[in-house]
């Protein structure tokens, strides 16, 4: 038997950190449907909660890194170029 090379160590880690998200990943779908089961007034509400368990909500940071352009930036670039 040959020992383990680097190739296979990397293979090892990816195989191990995959595993590690889908723990991740189902624990976290597994909460929201311990939850829903008991609060969500319609199936569909429950389908919801669990479709949307991967998203986290928005922190204040998120806010501080919007842009600050126009709904249509092609309507705001015409108007300067009417304006000149």
């Amino acid at each position: 038997m040959e020992p383990l090379g680097q190739d296979d160590f990397a293979a090892i880690e990816g195989q191990l950190k995959d595993c590690v998200e889908q723990d991740r990943r189902y624990w976290r779908v597994n909460d929201v449907k311990c939850d829903a089961i008991y609060t969500a007034k319609t199936y569909e509400e429950f389908a919801d909660r669990v479709a949307a368990a991967h998203l986290r909500p928005l922190e204040r940071s998120d806010y501080k890194k919007k842009k600050n352009s126009g709904w249509n930036q092609y309507a705001s670039r015409e108007k300067k170029e009417y304006d000149e």
